[in-house]
C-alpha cells in the first residue's frame, strides 16, 4: 500500500499528449467518471475509495478547493482519483476523446438564477454537446441541486437534445439515491433542511 505523500492525484496536462490517454494516465482500462466542478473532493474521492476498479477525474478552477482535494485525496490513499486544475468547458473541448467517460457528474452547480446570468449557466445546450462527445454510447450524466427552477430549466434544456434520454420519469427527478455520497454542500443543506433534486440522463450518441 502507498503511503499518502507517494499518491499523486494531480493530473498534469502539459506531461502528456492530447487528447489524453487514460487508461495511460490511471495504469489500468477500468471505465472512467468525470466530476465537473468537484469543490472540496469529498464526493469523488468516496466513489473512488468504495469503487477501487474504476477510475475518477475531477475537473475544478478554483484553486484552493484543489488543493483541499488533493491533500484529501493523499490522506485517505485514495489511489484511482485524478484532479485538474482547469476550465470545464476548455478541458471538455480540447483534452478528451471520444467515449472516454462511463460517468459524468454535475453537482450543486453555480444556478445563476437570473435571467439575465443564463449564458453563465454550466447546463447549456453547447456544453451538454460537448459532454455527449466524451461520453460512452449509454452513459450516464448526473445532475444534482437543491435549486428547483435550475432543475427545472436544466430538464427543460437536456430534454430538448436529441443526444440525451431522462433515467427518471415524471417529474423527471428524484430527491434521494440511496447509497450516493454526499458533497459536502448537500451535507449543509440537508442539514438545513434544504430539498435535494437528483436528475439522470442516458447518453444516446
Amino acid at each position: 500500500m502507498k503511503e499518502p505523500r507517494d499518491i499523486n492525484p494531480i493530473l498534469d496536462v502539459s506531461l502528456h499528449t492530447i487528447p489524453l490517454d487514460l487508461e495511460r494516465i490511471f495504469g489500468n482500462a477500468g471505465e472512467c467518471a468525470l466530476e465537473i466542478g468537484f469543490g472540496d473532493g469529498d464526493f469523488l474521492i468516496e466513489c473512488a475509495l468504495a469503487d477501487p476498479g474504476m477510475n475518477f477525474l475531477g475537473i475544478e478552477v478554483k484553486k484552493r478547493r484543489f488543493n483541499t482535494a488533493v491533500k484529501r485525496a493523499q490522506r485517505k490513499k485514495a489511489a484511482n482519483v485524478k484532479f485538474l486544475h482547469m476550465e470545464a468547458v476548455i478541458a471538455a473541448r480540447e483534452l478528451f476523446p471520444p467515449d472516454s467517460f462511463s460517468f459524468v457528474y454535475i453537482n450543486f452547480p453555480d444556478p445563476w438564477p437570473k435571467d439575465r446570468h443564463e449564458k453563465h449557466r454550466i447546463v447549456n445546450p453547447w456544453f451538454l454537446s460537448l459532454l455527449s462527445g466524451i461520453m460512452k454510447k449509454g452513459g450516464i450524466l448526473e445532475l444534482a441541486s437543491d435549486h428547483s427552477e435550475y432543475v427545472i430549466n436544466s430538464l427543460e434544456t437536456l430534454g430538448a437534445m436529441e443526444c440525451f434520454a431522462p433515467v427518471f420519469g415524471e417529474p423527471g427527478y428524484v430527491n434521494e439515491i440511496p447509497g450516493r455520497p454526499l458533497t459536502g454542500y448537500e451535507r449543509e443543506f440537508r442539514e438545513e433542511g434544504r430539498e435535494i433534486y437528483y436528475a439522470k440522463f442516458t447518453n444516446l450518441k
